[in-house]
């Protein structure tokens, strides 16, 4: 089967706004966001569920636009959305499938009790099927993370590979700074590791949805066999159920009193030289906006303009400005490391150069930390 390794069929990102899908870039009348978030949290706090009623899950707006163009009947949709549905349920009753059923998951009603909380606490902004469409979330720079791809940025494992449990209850415990994303550290660990649980359930069942509209494309309109299905739920749930096998650690971790002035002027000759390339991106001041992030685009009309390199889902990359206190993946020094060395998954961060060790890895980190005041040898700001 053609897709198993990834699917080759492009799905432009956009986000769905009252039905419709809407390109990133466009424009359009908003009400007024403050009385509208507001009204949001409101009935949230208020036990109000958006999703009664809602007994099956659609598909995403960039299946159906790619759907159209294909001229799929509405039998394929109607095929597709009814075995999405038979896989993994409902917002209001959901289910893994049973090769990913295994393994410490949530099943019954343990996964219908976090579901219950994701209705009242995240779906706002990351949606019923975790596109990052919810109903507040067009008010929000950067937009929520759209689950579906099954691509998560902040995880200690090789660039990639689907997160564990594990790092999608460190995201939910200490939110991600500089966005609209709060840390949940207010709830219980059983409530933190049941939202943990709906977040992989929707991504699981974004990419076997996105497997299965390719699967169709290139099948050339064939109505999807159980088979196919089967061994696209089975392809997908294998790199789930093999993520702890990815795990980034160190040879050894050196202490903060090791890293001295010298190793830091050391980080900071490879930021600025040839071989880790850091400024290329995150420019000669640090603040991100370094000549690799902006690509050169030309109009109908033939004017030419600068614009940011998009990441995975659409949205115009900004590096980190590294004088600022507070990393969207974690500040401690392992975290930075994990960063550096194997990138960040679907953004424009790659990991470090073979050619790097990992003392000279550890030399940028604490270059890093020194420069947004974290380490005792850096500027206090």
């Amino acid at each position: 089967m053609g897709t198993l390794g990834a699917p080759n069929v492009p799905i432009e990102p956009a986000r769905r706004w009252n039905g419709a899908l809407v390109p990133l870039t466009s424009t359009m009348p908003r009400p007024c966001s403050l009385v509208f978030l507001v009204s949001i949290g409101l009935a949230s706090s208020c036990g109000f569920d958006p999703a009664v009623g809602v007994d099956s899950m659609g598909l995403s707006a960039e299946s159906l636009e790619l759907l159209q163009e294909q001229s799929a009947s509405p039998e394929i949709e109607a095929q597709l959305r009814d075995v999405l549905n038979g896989q993994f349920g409902s917002i209001l009753s959901p289910r893994f499938p049973d090769v990913l059923a295994a393994g410490g998951l949530a099943t019954g009603s343990e996964l219908e009790a976090a579901t219950r909380l994701y209705r009242g606490q995240c779906m706002h902004c990351h949606g019923v099927e975790g596109g990052g469409d919810g109903s507040s979330a067009f008010f929000l720079t950067p937009p929520p993370t759209d689950f579906r791809p099954g691509t998560f940025k902040w995880m200690a494992l090789e660039r990639n590979h689907p997160p564990r449990i594990e790092d999608i209850e460190q995201t939910l415990r200490r939110g991600v700074p500089f966005t609209s994303m709060p840390s949940f550290s207010r709830l219980t660990d059983l409530q933190i590791t049941g939202l943990a649980q709906v977040v992989r359930w929707l991504a699981v069942r974004g990419q076997v949805e996105r497997w299965l509209v390719a699967e169709w494309v290139q099948g050339g309109g064939d109505e999807l066999a159980e088979s196919a299905v089967e061994a696209v739920v089975a392809a997908v749930a294998e790199g789930w159920n093999e993520s702890d096998q990815h795990l980034v650690l160190p040879v050894e971790e050196p202490s903060p009193e090791e890293m001295d002035a010298e190793r830091i002027a050391h980080g900071r000759r490879l930021y600025f030289g040839e071989q880790a390339r850091c400024s290329a991106c995150h420019g000669q001041e640090l603040e991100g906006d370094g000549p690799a992030v902006f690509q050169t685009a030309t109009d109908q009309d033939g004017a030419s303009s600068e614009e940011r390199v998009l990441d995975e889902w659409g949205i115009p990359s900004r590096p980190r400005d590294l004088r600022q206190a507070g990393f969207r993946g974690g500040s401690s020094p392992l975290d930075l490391y994990r960063r550096i060395r194997v990138g960040i998954s679907g953004s424009i961060m790659p990991g470090a150069s073979e050619a790097l060790d990992d003392d000279a890895v550890w030399d940028l980190v604490y270059f890093v930390l020194s420069e947004a005041g974290l380490h005792p040898l850096g500027e206090d700001r």
